[in-house]
């Protein structure tokens, strides 16, 4: 029966995406000058088919063919060979996005060292401690809380460790697996969302180049990736509540029930890793610091006109003389750290030394399906700018909307996308290309720091409206990976975990992207919406006995 059922779906998907080429190529017949709107239909494309296969790659690629369809006039030969040469080709002509793929692939072989090391055992040994004592269990969820926010460099791999290596010690300390996959989640994607090293900073940093492609400019992407963090909102507020969850006791929804029933058994171990092995905690420390502090300290040299004193201002204008070379410096850093990584691999691992090019390699084939990913929405944003698609959705906006408003609906339809898609990269690489180049539209002839001041929140909106509708997905690549790894069913985790997620978006929108269209400063709307997140137990029934 579910075999079968399967199989409709995805009859029903290859009908859907039959009848969507065929369209497209009678739309390639119009004239595109009088019907503006047909540069919106990629787009259009591309969400209808992740929504329907389930899958960011078939969605994204599937939206470029059909934008070449337009571009070609429906011709179905020079639509391939359009977007071999127009689309694809030219990927692997830049010496950026090809430094964007090496680093991912090389991040990727990174983590599996990582892993195999068995440092990220002895770490959590460490970060348990001797005797657990008083309030184990909320020692347990500051010790999940901890190493998700070490883990900051994959949001998969975050999720992943997280439930393989503590669920064991979660059932000794009375902490409910679900409680584990919501921490494990929360952490996952937030962080990797935030942090500057990551397998995700080559994507982002790749999807607001392409947002300035779109009118015709280059920019500095790192620099503004760093000047919207304030501004990403859900990802702050989403730490914030999942502090506030373990620090207080607060479990609205079902959650409370499962802490509970956690709190009254005694589970025994499942034969988890975290006790396996002994290693020690410095060979994943000393690794994962080097891939995180070689990036700054990299810029800092190329771009510093003198070493000492050291300051934020120097800082800040070391990375905008040294952006041309940031590529460089990320697939540097990945591969020092991954030296590392593979050094102490072979020598403190027992009887390992030989498995560090299988191991590693094994590590850079899991992230093929991102890097695939990453050239389908490269391909999508070439279409998209070629059609002239970020005009045909400013004139639709025009007169409808002020610029004041837009962080807050940019939030809202990329939270609507990513849930609808269940993939927060794929939301970034539909609405990034489409977000810059509305507000160069609708800012109109606003001066300059005005203009800049709204496209960097609307960067962090789209980050935002990403990573909140790829937490409420129950076909989220995160959401799946995250109950399987902690041995809970998808379903309920979605269940326990979508009260924390509704609740952290509410606090966005009302503190942070509405005060920030008109003009709060950032850092008064994180402070306000922290202290919301932190009055919450007071006013909402959900607590649990830590």
């Amino acid at each position: 029966m579910h075999a079968s059922g399967w199989n409709r779906n995805r009859l029903l998907a290859t009908g859907i995406l039959l009848a969507l080429l065929l369209v497209s190529g009678l739309l390639g017949q119009l004239d595109r000058s009088e019907n503006m709107w047909l540069a919106l239909w990629p787009s259009a494309v591309a969400l209808v088919m992740v929504f329907a296969w389930r899958s960011a790659f078939v969605g994204l690629f599937v939206g470029a063919v059909c934008g070449s369809l337009l571009l070609q006039m429906g011709h179905p030969l020079d639509t391939l060979t359009g977007l071999v040469a127009d689309q694809l080709l030219p990927i692997f002509q830049s010496s950026w996005k090809l430094s964007a793929i090496a680093f991912t692939l090389i991040l990727g072989g990174f983590v599996a060292l990582v892993e195999a090391g068995g440092g990220l055992q002895a770490l959590v040994r460490q970060m348990l401690g001797r005797g657990l004592g008083r309030a184990p269990a909320k020692r347990m969820q500051l010790t999940v809380f901890g190493f998700g926010m070490l883990v900051f460099f994959d949001g998969l791999a975050n999720t992943m460790l997280i439930g393989r290596l503590l669920r064991g010690a979660a059932d000794r300390c009375g902490v409910s697996r679900v409680k584990l996959a919501y921490l494990a989640d929360a952490t996952g994607s937030a962080v990797a969302c935030l942090a500057f090293v990551s397998t995700w900073i080559a994507f982002q940093l790749s999807m607001i180049r392409e947002g300035y492609a779109a009118v015709g400019r280059e920019v500095g992407a790192y620099g503004l990736f760093f000047q919207s963090l304030p501004m990403n909102f859900y990802c702050w507020f989403a730490l914030a509540m999942a502090l506030v969850c373990v620090l207080r006791g607060f479990n609205p929804g079902p959650m409370g029930r499962y802490e509970q029933a956690a709190r009254l058994q005694t589970s025994t171990a499942d034969g988890g890793s975290e006790g396996e092995g002994r290693s020690h905690w410095l060979i994943a420390i000393l690794p994962i610091s080097v891939v995180a502090l070689s990036v700054p300290l990299i810029s800092y040299a190329i771009g510093a006109d003198s070493f000492w004193p050291i300051s934020l201002a120097k800082f800040a204008n070391a990375y905008a003389v040294a952006e041309s070379s940031v590529p460089v410096i990320l697939v540097v850093s990945s591969v020092l750290g991954t030296v590392i990584a593979a050094i102490f691999l072979a020598i403190f691992g027992t009887g390992q030394g030989a498995r560090v090019v299988p191991v590693f390699f094994a590590g850079v084939r899991d992230l093929l399906g991102p890097v695939a990913i990453l050239l389908a929405a490269w391909m999508l944003g070439g279409v998209i700018s070629a059609l002239g698609a970020a005009d045909a959705l400013s004139l639709l906006l025009q007169g409808n909307l002020a610029p004041q408003w837009l962080p807050l609906v940019i939030f809202g339809v990329g939270s609507l996308i990513s849930f609808s898609t269940g993939t927060s990269w794929g939301t970034m690489g539909v609405l990034m290309p489409l977000a810059i180049p509305v507000v160069f539209q609708l800012s109109g002839e606003a001066p300059d720091a005005e203009r800049d001041r709204l496209i960097v929140a609307a960067i962090g909106a789209v980050f935002s409206g990403a990573v909140f509708g790829d937490h409420c997905s129950p076909f989220s690549d995160t959401t799946i990976v995250a109950s399987i790894a902690a041995g809970v069913e998808p379903l309920d985790h979605v269940r326990t975990q979508l009260p924390f997620a509704l609740l952290t978006a509410t606090v966005a929108c009302l503190f942070g992207f509405l005060p920030l269209g008109w003009g709060v400063p950032s850092w008064i709307c994180l402070l306000a919406g922290s202290f919301s997140l932190l009055l919450l137990p007071n006013v909402w029934r959900g607590r649990v006995d830590p």
